[in-house]
């Protein structure tokens, strides 16, 4: 038992070590890509870009969007009813943009709060202006920032 002690001792230092030089996370960085990221889904719903959609959104069980035109949960809905049919099948013009962004990243988890304005055409040719908030939440999928859930609403007047 007394031979134990000292090698318990060892494993315990060991992992101490490689835990305090485990590599530290550029927080600035994963900002970054993750402000790309919502750079890139402001895209997808001005241009109804189904393979940027692709690219940006975790096609996991786990994905959701809820906002004022429904409930959506999984990514070929937020895909098809969400962004094509809801944006791109009802506008002929989009414009969304966001507005004070801020970003918070939590280890393999993020999420992001905005201001949005969003300007567009309808089909019949009138003019659409709302404004909202949205809450946006990421996750890494083999190393990269996924989009798992947002949720929005428009602002109080």
């Amino acid at each position: 038992m007394k031979k134990l002690v000292p090698l318990m001792l060892g494993i315990a230092l060991g992992v101490m070590l490689v835990s305090c030089t485990a590599k530290q996370v550029d927080v600035e960085a994963e900002k970054a890509e993750i402000s790309k990221i919502i750079d890139a889904y402001v895209k997808t719903i001005n241009d109804d870009d189904l393979e940027l959609v692709n690219q940006i959104w975790s096609h996991g069980d786990e994905v959701s969007f809820i906002g004022p035109s429904g409930r959506y949960s999984t990514y070929n809905e937020i895909r098809d009813n969400f962004v094509h049919g809801v944006f791109g099948v009802n506008f002929t013009k989009r414009d969304l943009q966001k507005e004070e962004l801020t970003i918070t990243v939590y280890g393999d988890a993020a999420w992001a709060e905005f201001n949005w304005k969003f300007d567009a055409i309808r089909n019949d040719g009138s003019s659409h202006n709302t404004k909202g908030r949205e809450s946006q939440f990421f996750h890494k999928e083999n190393g990269q920032w996924k989009l798992v859930h947002i949720h929005y609403s428009g602002r109080n007047r």
